[in-house]
């Protein structure tokens, strides 16, 4: 779990760089960052708000 966080808030840094380092002028670099920061968030905010694994009786853990 602390992984997930971990990777959430590089997703994070990853897609604010532009503009915090100063490259935001460079379309493809500042997109890129963007894209590659949002995939990153949204994978590791679903593993970590996601629902949880049904059990075979169909009730969650």
């Amino acid at each position: 779990m602390i992984r997930n966080w971990t990777e959430l808030v590089i997703g994070l840094w990853i897609m604010v760089s532009p503009w915090l380092l100063g490259f935001s002028s460079i379309g493809i670099m500042k997109w890129s960052n963007v894209l590659c920061g949002l995939v990153l968030v949204l994978m590791n905010a679903w593993a970590l708000f996601g629902k949880e694994p049904m059990d075979h009786e169909g009730e969650g853990k």
